[in-house]
């Protein structure tokens, strides 16, 4: 009787998954821009994601994004994973492709245009936090047309709450299998993307030290100026 209410309780979970309606297990990011970082040695990676394959190397450092407390309408949306951080790594080109994909998100939905694969979000210890335990990998392709959101939200994070404007969708970020040196990292969370969005910028001064497969980087930062926001991908169809 107890494995057939698991099983229930699990069919439950993908069904109401599929129509939107299931929690994401991903938080919120509050992203900062790095004024200066360790460099990484270039590492070659195959990633996997819902768009195909590709072959890639994972460069140099452009953003730490930390979990975010989120505040919009007068709902709050909780941190519910402190240690997940990402670590945004930018990759060597790869092919463009452009893709009509249809999104939902607490900003409503939205249809992007989407280009190349640009990023690799990667899952990050920050110091003195623990391991992150329930992050995906995640493939980020640059957004073309994202319209104008201008809405006003507040964000509270590990380093310091602030107030912005969301203004446009700038990334969409699929969940990605990643093989680097052998070892295959899977995807844990297949339904929960990523939309980042450009927002108004408010200065802020920190330096820490992150832990990821790609190594133990020194991280400063003076500026926060990226939302990343969970996401439903309802469709997409490739346009060229």
């Amino acid at each position: 009787m107890k494995t057939v209410s698991v099983l229930v309780g699990v069919l439950a979970i993908a069904s109401t998954s599929a129509f939107g309606q299931a929690p994401f297990l991903t938080d919120h990011f509050k992203c900062y821009v790095p004024t200066a970082v360790d460099p990484t040695p270039p590492a070659p990676v195959l990633l996997l994601d819902q768009f195909g394959t590709s072959n890639t190397v994972v460069q140099n450092v452009v953003r730490l994004c930390n979990p975010a407390k989120k505040r919009h309408n007068g709902v709050i949306t909780p941190i519910m994973n402190p240690d997940d951080h990402l670590t945004i790594f930018r990759t060597g080109p790869q092919p463009l492709v452009t893709r009509q994909v249809n999104i939902q998100n607490q900003f409503g939905q939205q249809v992007l245009i989407t280009q190349d694969a640009r990023f690799l979000g990667v899952p990050t210890q920050k110091d003195p936090h623990g391991p992150p335990r329930f992050l995906n990998h995640f493939s980020c392709y640059a957004v073309a047309n994202g319209p104008v959101l201008n809405i006003p939200i507040g964000l509270s994070d590990q380093f310091f709450p602030s107030n912005h404007n969301v203004l446009r969708a700038a990334y969409f970020c699929n969940p990605v299998q990643k093989t680097h040196n052998g070892v295959v990292t899977p995807i844990t969370n297949p339904n929960d993307h990523l939309t980042c969005y450009t927002m108004t910028k408010v200065p802020f001064d920190r330096t820490v030290t992150l832990h990821n497969q790609f190594g133990n980087p020194k991280f400063e930062s003076k500026l926060a100026d990226f939302v990343c926001v969970p996401t439903q991908k309802l469709s997409w169809h490739v346009m060229n």
